[in-house]
């Protein structure tokens, strides 16, 4: 039992803050701002937190064992589809403790749409696309859990997907999952640059998976039309993942989507199945709350079937809340409906047992924006946030991570040691 205790004890120094220039301790140092409120960056639990003790127990076992897979699926708009600040807290969980890259997770060519892409991976297609998106109100579309499809009817179509070398993490992938249409119309998905070994279907998901013989960092997709009778194909979204222990991080997020761009997506449940979370982070709000008629009922109505449609194919994942940034309204004065949200989110979080980061606190709440543009770490539309702005949110949002897993280990510590007297 003390050889336990020893072995805790290790893991908890390796985890413990290096300091940080007077605040609380952190685990990660960072640019110290003095409008920035470190000590309230930690996850709040309102309610009862069991789903995220049996989600820190699961990291006990990849941390004191190298076992096990743990899945975090991030939603949310365009903060979340440009993949910096969420790519940064994949990065700092993939790299604080050796062996924990458990792959890059979901991609999609958002090129397609003209769109931005994260900056991990790149695409190029090919042939005649269109694309669809849950922003996209004048269209009627199927969409899964990305909130947005590629479609084609030219069976000569492609996309290729590379993932870059210069990341701070090098990704590889021996396994490749598209989500894609199943409809006796549909063309087959087939891929190049890569041997594939074995090929499994889940028609009740939604999903083909290709495994490969070896390691790669990128791939064709192609389409097979093996029957006159196929003339269509719908992309909703790729998964590229690898048997490897530790995080693997999903990053969903479309340009100025709401809760109900998200509710819109048809096959959202079936996806976020066949990725079976440990842990879904909803970054959901912004958009909601930028309007002159913010509903705090209907926006909590909406927050709330969000949750309900999460916990009917995940029951027992643990989900994090996190409030959106203070930002201004029309560029002219501060959006006073974020602390408006702020309570609904709480209260919602108490009704369901959600952890909640609150980071417009962490900011330094309201107005504080005008202070992140002053130090440049906002852009001037006062709602989104420059490359060094983004990267210091994903290390917040890191270091409140790493706090609730040292609170988790210091209360096992506890225990053991009581058993050990």
């Amino acid at each position: 039992m003390k050889i336990q205790v020893v072995i805790f004890t290790f893991f908890i120094l390796i985890l413990l803050p290096f300091g940080l220039r007077g605040q609380n301790d952190y685990p990660l140092d960072i640019k110290y701002y003095d409008f920035i409120r470190y000590d309230k960056n930690k996850f709040d639990f309102p309610g009862d937190s069991l789903e995220f003790e049996l989600f820190f127990a699961k990291m006990d076992t990849l941390m004191l064992n190298g076992k096990g897979k743990i899945t975090i699926v991030h939603i949310g708009g365009s903060h979340i589809q440009a993949d910096v600040y969420s790519g940064r807290t994949r990065e700092r969980l993939q790299t604080f403790y050796p062996g924990m890259n458990g792959g890059r997770g979901s991609v999609f060519p958002y090129e397609i749409s003209n769109s931005n892409h994260p900056q991990s991976y790149y695409t190029k297609s090919s042939g005649e696309w269109t694309s669809c998106r849950n922003v996209d109100l004048n269209k009627s579309c199927n969409l899964g859990l990305t909130g947005i499809s590629a479609v084609t009817t030219d069976s000569a179509a492609e996309i290729d997907f590379y993932l870059k070398s210069d990341s701070n993490v090098t990704y590889y992938f021996d396994r490749i999952r598209i989500f894609h249409s199943m409809d006796s119309s549909s063309y087959l998905p087939d891929l190049d640059m890569v041997k594939v070994i074995r090929t499994e279907v889940d028609k009740d998901l939604g999903f083909t998976t290709f495994y490969l013989d070896r390691e790669y960092n990128s791939f064709k997709l192609k389409l097979k039309k093996s029957s006159p009778l196929l003339f269509h194909f719908e992309l909703y979204g790729v998964s590229l993942e690898n048997d490897d222990p530790g995080f693997v991080y999903h990053s969903i997020g479309i340009n100025g989507a709401s809760f109900t761009s998200f509710l819109r997506c048809n096959l959202l449940e079936k996806h976020l199945a066949a990725l079976k979370p440990d842990l879904v982070i909803i970054s959901l709000g912004t958009n909601d709350a930028y309007t002159t008629k913010f509903n705090p009922d209907f926006y909590k109505s909406n927050y709330e079937e969000m949750i309900r449609r999460i916990k009917t194919v995940a029951p027992t994942a643990a989900i994090l809340s996190t409030v959106a940034n203070d930002s201004y309204m029309f560029r002219r004065y501060p959006n006073k409906n974020t602390e408006l949200a702020a309570k609904v989110i709480y209260d919602v979080a108490t009704k369901f047992n959600c952890g909640v980061w609150d980071f417009y606190e962490v900011m330094g709440g309201f107005n504080s924006s005008s202070l992140w543009r002053k130090e440049n770490l906002m852009v001037k539309d006062m709602i989104h946030f420059n490359k060094e702005g983004y990267q210091l949110i994903g290390d917040l949002l890191f270091n409140a991570f790493i706090q609730s897993y040292n609170n988790h280990m210091n209360s096992l510590i506890r225990l053991k040691s009581e058993k050990v007297d």
